[in-house]
C-alpha cells in the first residue's frame, strides 16, 4: 500500500502561467528551473495499492475516486510519496513524459482546499497526442492559457458543444491538429491548428460548461487519432496515426 499526496498549482497565484508546463520550459517563463511550492495547494491525501507512479497518474487522470476534488492529474502537478512498500518516498513532478524527482518544501504550500468550484471539465486535443479530459478554471484567462492565445468559439456539430481554439492558429503557423468533417460524411470542413478543447455549450446558456460523460466519450472517440495533413492533387488529405510513446506521454 502507498500513502501519497497530490499538489496542484493554484492558478490565482500563477502569475507566470506555468500551470501545465513541463520542467524544461519553467525557466523560460519564470526565470528559474526550480518548482516553486508557494504556487501549490495540497488537494488530496490518500492511499492506493500500486507499484508505480504511472498507476497513480492513470487513476487520478481518467478514473477519479469519489472523494477527489482536484483537477485531473496532469503536467506540472506534484505527487508526494509518503510511505510505500514499492515506491521510494519523495516528491515527483508530473512531466510531459514520465515523472521527475524534485526538491519540494511542502510547508510552503497552502493547506487542503475544496477544489473544483469554478472549474469545468473539457476535452483537450493536442497535435500528435490522444485527447484527454482536463479541468480548467472557468475564466477567459484559463482558456487562453490552454490554447496559447485569444480564443475562438467554433460550433460545427449538431450537439451543443463548442470547439475552443486559438483564433490566430492558422495565421501564426501553429501545428495542424485535427480536421473537422461533415456530421454524416468524411467531407473535410476545416483544419484546426494548435491546441483546442471541446466544452459543453448549451444554446440557452452564455457560459461554457463541463462536458457530460456521454458527450465526452463521443468526442474523445471522434478526435481519438492525431492526423497528418498532405496535399494530394488539388486538395488536402488527413491521415490518422497512432502517437509514438502514447503510453508515457501526457
Amino acid at each position: 500500500m502507498t500513502e501519497f499526496s497530490i499538489y496542484q498549482i493554484n492558478t490565482d497565484r500563477d502569475d507566470n502561467r506555468i500551470c501545465f508546463l513541463g520542467l524544461d520550459t519553467l525557466e523560460r517563463f519564470q526565470h528559474s528551473k526550480e518548482v516553486d511550492p508557494v504556487l501549490y495547494d495540497r488537494v488530496y491525501d490518500g492511499k492506493l495499492d500500486c507499484n508505480s507512479l504511472e498507476t497513480i497518474y492513470e487513476k487520478f487522470n481518467i478514473d477519479h475516486p469519489a472523494d477527489y476534488k482536484g483537477r485531473s492529474l496532469s503536467v506540472s502537478d506534484v505527487v508526494e510519496i509518503r510511505e510505500s512498500d514499492t515506491l521510494n518516498p519523495g516528491f515527483y513532478f508530473v512531466d510531459s513524459i514520465g515523472f521527475k524527482s524534485i526538491s519540494f518544501d511542502k510547508s510552503l504550500c497552502k493547506e487542503p482546499v475544496e477544489a473544483g468550484s469554478g472549474k469545468i471539465s473539457v476535452l483537450l486535443v493536442e497535435p500528435n497526442k490522444y485527447p484527454k479530459m482536463i479541468e480548467i478554471d472557468d475564466t477567459l484567462e484559463a482558456m487562453q492559457a490552454v490554447v496559447g492565445g485569444d480564443i475562438e468559439e467554433y460550433m460545427p456539430f449538431e450537439d451543443e458543444v463548442a470547439i475552443i481554439c486559438n483564433e490566430e492558429g492558422k495565421v501564426n503557423g501553429l501545428t495542424p491538429n485535427r480536421a473537422v468533417y461533415e456530421e454524416n460524411s468524411r467531407e473535410m470542413q476545416d483544419i484546426i491548428c494548435g491546441k483546442f478543447f471541446v466544452a459543453y455549450a448549451p444554446f440557452e446558456v452564455e457560459k461554457f460548461q463541463s462536458l457530460p460523460p456521454e458527450l465526452a466519450e463521443k468526442y474523445r472517440e471522434k478526435f481519438k487519432y492525431p492526423e497528418r495533413f498532405m496535399r494530394v492533387n488539388d486538395g488536402i488529405v488527413a491521415v490518422p496515426f497512432k502517437p509514438v510513446r502514447a503510453d508515457k506521454e501526457r
